[in-house]
């Protein structure tokens, strides 16, 4: 199923106009273009105000998230056959030329000439008789003399290799090859061009997660049981309509595998009182709620009062009752919101390194130098979470990312300073693991989940005990 396909018709208003999968991903990579929009939202609202069928909606969303994705690559090939730099292209056409291109050299069931034709149509409508002439010469060339041979090759320069062909951002492919040897960097990197399976998490305070591979059955959905988060089925085709449907019964929250093992890493318990700080949009905080059974209390906290409505309407759905959204800053906590907790839960704001699969546009929009600042800010908060915990008590800390600074290094800091709190063996997440490696990490207090290696999200999970004489 395609990932941004899950709003076929929404609420669309009455001046919605019909328009075919190549017009709307022009307008979803325009909007990301010029407004900086971020992907999955501009497509939303394109496929909202517009008329599409659910198969050019699917359609549009490869299109337009592939060509953003691939961007460098497109580049690399399209400059060859054009006499000036790509900036300086009529307005629309570089987009045009993109996912026109990305059709004819990833998308096998599409005919080349339908890739070829269909941008020539769209580029006379927005650029008149001779740009759609250009368009068709560009990429009738690319495709005579080789498309995809034309990039640059493994053996010949790595790092051109991942930045080009692989389409990532040079500074992030220099840190790979520092961090990992080439192997392990170009299955990262493979990995983040990989269509993203959405997973979802079983809402076992209603159904098991039996019943519910049983209902998704019946509504004619595929999908299959995650080999690590015992409530998570991961998607692989179906109705979007007949998915929202059934997610609309307060069955399922949408939650990515790792993200769903954060919380069998705190391991909350009924009637115990825990704090979740940077909690929106309510995953982490819902979860937390069900394996308590429904019974305790969970602060969930946001410095973004917009956000706390998410978290609000993610409990309602589920019908949970223990989630308080509260206005809070990971900084500067009020004690009083509260009290000790017996459990807290940071996932601090990160590089987000880990989830570039799901998100198209996400590789062009970090930035290396944000990197040191975003580490200094989750240790920080770290400290600061740190003090609303009762001795005796649990802290977990998460990321999205796969950098040492933001995570492994984080805690060493956090423990170099803080005598009183110590990593403690994940128990909770034993039984989900079976590579020895990762067993010894588990014992040893945290885990740093792979795409490449446990193909699901990049997810850093530490845990943190305090001392009962804190």
């Amino acid at each position: 199923m395609g990932k941004g396909s899950s709003r076929e018709t929404g609420n669309r208003p009455r001046s919605a106009k019909p328009v075919n999968a190549r017009q709307a991903a022009l307008l979803v990579m325009r909007k990301v273009e010029r407004e900086g929009a971020y992907a999955n939202i501009a497509l939303n609202q394109t496929l909202r105000e517009n008329v599409l069928s659910p198969q050019d909606a699917r359609l549009a969303a490869q299109i337009a998230y592939g060509a953003i994705r691939m961007q460098n690559a497109l580049d690399y090939i399209l400059q060859r056959f054009l006499s000036k730099p790509l900036e300086q292209l009529p307005d629309y056409i570089l987009p045009v030329l993109r996912l026109s291109l990305y059709q004819l050299l990833y998308l096998d069931k599409i005919p080349p000439s339908a890739a070829v034709n269909e941008g020539v149509t769209l580029a006379k409508k927005y650029g008149g008789q001779k740009i759609g002439n250009l368009v068709n010469a560009v990429l009738r060339q690319a495709q005579r003399q080789g498309g995809l041979a034309l990039l640059p090759r493994r053996e010949e320069d790595f790092v051109e290799y991942l930045t080009v062909t692989l389409s990532h951002p040079r500074w992030l492919v220099q840190r790979l090859t520092r961090l990992w040897p080439a192997e392990e960097a170009e299955a990262f990197c493979r990995c983040d061009n990989a269509n993203h399976q959405v997973a979802i998490r079983c809402n076992t305070l209603r159904i098991s997660r039996e019943e519910l591979f049983r209902r998704l059955q019946e509504a004619g959905i595929e999908g299959e049981a995650s080999p690590y988060a015992p409530e998570s089925v991961v998607i692989r085709d179906g109705s979007a309509a007949a998915l929202q449907s059934l997610r609309q019964e307060g069955l399922f929250a949408v939650q990515g595998e790792a993200s769903a093992l954060v919380a069998h890493a705190l391991a909350p318990r009924p009637q115990m009182q825990v704090l979740d700080m940077c909690a929106a949009p309510g995953g982490k905080s819902t979860h937390m709620a069900a394996l308590m059974q429904n019974r305790g209390r969970i602060c969930a906290c946001d410095i973004r009062p917009h956000k706390l409505k998410l978290i609000e309407d993610a409990a309602a759905l589920l019908g949970i009752t223990i989630v308080q959204p509260v206005l809070a800053d990971a900084l500067r906590i009020d004690g009083r919101v509260l009290g000790m907790a017996d459990g807290a839960l940071l996932d601090a704001p990160c590089s987000g390194l880990g989830v570039l699969a799901a998100r198209a546009d996400a590789r062009w929009r970090k930035r290396e130098e944000d990197i040191p600042r975003l580490a200094e800010q989750g240790l920080a908060m770290l400290f600061s979470v740190a003090d609303q915990v009762r001795p005796g008590g649990r802290l977990c800390f998460s990321t999205c990312t796969v950098t040492d600074e933001e995570n492994i290094e984080n805690v060493r800091k956090f423990l170099a300073r803080r005598e009183d709190f110590r990593l403690t063996p994940i128990w909770g997440l034993r039984r989900m693991f079976h590579d020895p490696q990762d067993l010894r990490s588990l014992e040893q207090g945290y885990i740093q989940l792979l795409p490449h290696k446990h193909h699901t999200d990049g997810f850093f999970i530490a845990l943190l005990q305090r001392n009962d004489h804190a």
